[in-house]
């Protein structure tokens, strides 16, 4: 019984680390606190178990036993390591750049809110907005709400139907008074 349990939560364990991973690259989770403590919780759950269920078997002292714990414990650490190299390349995707920005417009999404976060849009001219970011997109999208448009590329999320974009609202002295990122 006590073997069924620990395989049962074994593949568990495996399986919370690969919904991980697609949580991870669907959502473009990055590095912080909450996602670094969700990561390694299975992992120390998973070293608990293993301690408590060699401690009380007999199996402690099978050396097949030992290989299987520590394969197991190898595995699980790998994932982990996996989980956290996404999760600093996601971190390195979101930061803005103005090259990386006018080099790949479909990585957009990713920059947007480091942008908005790093860089005040609010009160910046119209010369300072191209600098920064180059020229809008010519498009008809908005065209009703009078706004400058950039096209940031396919939305967040799991199903990437529609597109993001970021539209930027200019007062008569050409200074930014508003911004907000839309989907189509």
């Amino acid at each position: 019984m006590v073997n069924l349990a620990f395989y049962l939560y074994v593949l568990v364990f495996m399986l919370i680390y690969f919904i991980a991973i697609l949580y991870i690259n669907i959502a473009r989770v990055s590095i912080s606190a909450a996602s670094v403590a969700a990561l390694l919780l299975p992992f120390a759950a998973l070293l608990v178990v293993q301690g408590i269920s060699s401690k009380y078997t007999d199996r402690h002292e099978n050396k097949e036993w030992k290989t299987i714990f520590r394969i197991i414990t190898s595995v699980g650490f790998l994932l982990l390591l996996a989980c956290l190299v996404l999760l600093g390349v996601n971190e390195s995707k979101s930061r803005f750049s103005t090259e990386r920005w006018l080099k790949d417009h479909e990585e957009r999404t990713d920059m947007v809110d480091d942008l908005l976060k790093e860089h005040r849009l609010i009160g910046k001219t119209e010369k300072e907005v191209i600098a920064l970011l180059g020229p809008p997109t010519d498009t008809e999208y908005f065209s009703a709400e009078d706004a400058i448009v950039y096209y940031l590329g396919a939305e967040r999320g799991f199903i990437r139907i529609d597109s993001e974009w970021l539209l930027l609202w200019y007062d008569d002295s050409d200074k930014v008074v508003k911004h907000e990122v839309w989907t189509d």
